[in-house]
């Protein structure tokens, strides 16, 4: 398989996007426990 560098930077944006849907689940997960306590 050719690694280019477009693939690469695909990937980076994929990995990113998805770090990013967790951080924000986590912060919204987080805060809602905060809330109802």
């Amino acid at each position: 398989m050719l690694f280019t560098s477009d693939t690469a930077h695909v990937a980076v944006k994929t990995v990113s996007r998805a770090l990013d849907m967790l951080f924000k689940d986590e912060l919204e997960y987080n805060t809602k426990n905060k809330g109802l306590k």
